[in-house]
């Protein structure tokens, strides 16, 4: 098995371009779906103790939504979308008004109906991420149907923790942030979307062989 320990800067930096691809995929179909241009920024490619990854990206203690799935072949691809659970009503919003139209107070719909939603949103923008991993290693492998859960992020990143607890104590975890600029949102602050690609050891062990950077 991979040892994740033995990841050196060479092997970040071409994971971090991999980042870099499949968020831009995910940015240009994010953007179609809600009709609003979306950037994104330099993806990180980070080691991260288990221990400390639930504070790694915001106050652990913050409200989010995550929208997870993975891929479907035998050693898989971990994705998972988290939202700053005041930012959800916004995006489904954004969704209701250009799928169908009108503008819609989502705040008033059923739980289910905007986990619907958002489920539809993950499922395009982490299956376009995974595509662009499926041309690099000339596979074709589908999304799982994604989950949605709303909870502290320190609860929503121990899954992250959990996984990578089976083989160490680090986490490789390669977060892309997608700043969204819908009408009435300024450049200072955009609507956020944060991307987490989550390898497992065989699956990265695949990945940095095809990419040229780990010897076979």
């Amino acid at each position: 098995m991979f040892d994740i320990n033995s990841i050196n800067k060479m092997h970040l930096d071409a994971i971090r371009e991999i980042g870099n691809i499949g968020a831009g995929n995910a940015a240009t179909a994010l953007s179609s779906l809600l009709g609003c241009p979306v950037d994104i920024d330099v993806p990180k490619a980070e080691l991260v103790s288990i221990y400390e990854l639930d504070s790694y990206y915001d106050d652990p203690d913050s409200s989010y939504t995550a929208v997870f799935a993975s891929s479907d072949n035998e050693n898989a691809f971990n994705f998972m979308l988290l939202l700053k659970e005041d930012a959800v009503n916004e995006l489904v919003g954004l969704l209701v008004a250009k799928q169908f139209g009108m503008q819609m107070d989502v705040s008033a719909m059923p739980q289910e109906m905007l986990d619907s939603a958002l489920g539809e949103i993950g499922n395009i923008l982490l299956g376009s991420f995974l595509n662009s991993l499926n041309g690099l290693l000339g596979i074709t492998s589908g999304i799982t149907t994604p989950g949605v859960t709303h909870d502290m992020l320190a609860s929503i990143l121990s899954v992250v923790s959990a996984m990578f607890g089976q083989y160490g104590d680090v986490a490789l975890v390669t977060k892309s942030n997608l700043n969204i600029m819908a009408e009435g949102q300024s450049e200072s602050d955009p609507l956020d979307a944060n991307i987490l690609l989550a390898c497992e050891p065989d699956a990265l062990e695949t990945l940095l062989k095809t990419l040229g950077v780990l010897s076979s």
